[in-house]
């Protein structure tokens, strides 16, 4: 199975996938208490929690500042090369969309992995 994040996009459009994702996102950021509320249009799941997370982010950042962001990018598992090539394939794209986006998915793909290596 081929776990790399281009390949998350697949598993994106499944509300099981995707509800284990934001729990994995719950456990992400334990710190801040975070809850997601559950997707309601199952043609659009994947965009309503990145709707959440961007403004949760953005909000997070204003707070703490963007020297935080940083950390978050380590915590996550998210490179900061991975932005910066999404952003400048996206350019009109916001960078708190782009982090959400990123950060979403790379908990998408954690979930996988870890039912993948569960499951063997």
């Amino acid at each position: 199975m081929d776990f790399e994040l281009k390949n998350v996009s697949v598993y994106t459009k499944d509300l099981y996938w995707i509800l284990k994702a934001i729990s994995q996102l719950e456990k992400e950021f334990d710190s801040e208490k975070w809850v997601f509320l559950k997707p309601s249009d199952l043609q659009k799941i994947f965009e309503e929690v990145v709707f959440q997370l961007e403004y949760m982010l953005k909000k997070l950042v204003d707070r703490k500042g963007l020297s935080y962001c940083k950390q978050l990018l380590y915590k996550i598992d998210v490179y900061e090369s991975q932005i910066a090539r999404a952003l400048a394939s996206k350019v009109d794209m916001h960078f708190f969309r782009v982090f959400a986006k990123l950060t979403l998915s790379r908990c998408l793909q954690k979930v996988l992995i870890n039912n993948h290596y569960k499951s063997n």
